[in-house]
């Protein structure tokens, strides 16, 4: 090994933080029983996502679509295309009606 590279045993791995870790774990289990109680109620996997979204918006994408697939039983590869279209529809809904003082 020359001076000038690091020793690749040496070099220490720089782990990621956990985004999928909510920071309210009590509002992220309610959020996950009231969307399965919609799953059950209506049969609809989206009205399920759509409150579980409404409730963790201001949580990471991780814990929503975390709760997507405990809530909702969206499969992994589906909760992402739910959390899209969710948020793209709140977000547009939002910019459309803003909010009055």
């Amino acid at each position: 090994m020359s001076p000038a590279q690091p020793n690749p045993a040496e070099v220490k791995e720089v782990s990621a933080p956990d985004t999928a870790t909510p920071s309210n774990m009590r509002l992220y289990t309610h959020a996950v029983k009231v969307g399965s109680e919609i799953l059950a109620k209506e049969g609809s996997k989206a009205a399920a996502a759509r409150e579980i979204f409404t409730m963790l918006q201001n949580e990471h994408r991780d814990v929503v679509l975390k709760a997507f697939i405990e809530g909702a039983t969206c499969t992994p590869k589906g909760a992402p295309t739910y959390y899209y279209n969710i948020n793209r529809k709140f977000h547009r809904v939002a910019k459309a009606d803003p909010v009055q003082e």
